[in-house]
């Protein structure tokens, strides 16, 4: 928490994934930071987990507990092509993604391969795909090797990895030695300024 406070700035936009790591970190977030007039948004939709570890209850929860705004995406994180070209035409989702794509941080977790998968009720094929292609880690959607190279990819409403390259901060917050391969794979891509 400390290490992203100091990267704090007035109309700072903050850009948080979900998952376990990240709930976490935003119970530890108690900052106030009202004078800086901060946004927090999703950094994707839902992936269809419990609600409290959505991007969107944990970017409230992060908002919350600074003092600041926050917007919501109301889309799942997974769809159909024909789904997703709807979708992100879609004014008030349109406008969010602006606002992903405009953050100046971006707060990530690392998931392991395969329990990420499981997590996003993987269809066989993929499943078959992922394990194929021996993926360890996953950011985003995106599914690494241990040499960094993106072997699958879900398509998600939300935060590309291509879009990492604008963002001034990038902070993947991942630990435990059962995530050290997919640790290793996901800060190989060069887009993770700040590993916690």
């Amino acid at each position: 928490v400390t290490c992203i406070k100091a990267r704090l700035t007035a109309t700072t936009i903050v850009a948080v994934a979900g998952g376990t790591t990240l709930a976490a970190v935003a119970d530890m977030m108690q900052l106030d930071c009202k004078d800086l007039h901060m946004l927090f948004v999703p950094a994707r939709g839902g992936i269809g987990e419990g609600v409290e570890l959505e991007a969107n209850t944990i970017c409230a929860k992060m908002a919350q507990n600074t003092m600041s705004n926050y917007r919501l995406l109301y889309v799942p994180d997974h769809v159909s092509s024909e789904a997703y070209a709807s979708i992100v035409t879609e004014p008030s989702v349109k406008e969010v993604l602006e606002l992903i794509r405009s953050s100046n941080i971006v707060i990530h977790g690392i998931g392991d391969a395969l329990t990420m998968a499981r997590r996003r009720n993987t269809s066989e094929a993929d499943w078959l795909k992922i394990q194929a292609s021996e993926a360890v880690g996953e950011a985003f959607g995106y599914y690494f090797n241990e040499q960094g190279n993106v072997v699958h990819k879900v398509r998600t409403v939300g935060m590309q990895l291509e879009d990492l390259q604008h963002v001034s901060h990038v902070v993947a917050v991942a630990g435990g030695s059962s995530k050290a391969k997919a640790i290793q794979a996901v800060i190989k891509q060069g887009h993770t300024s700040i590993l916690i």
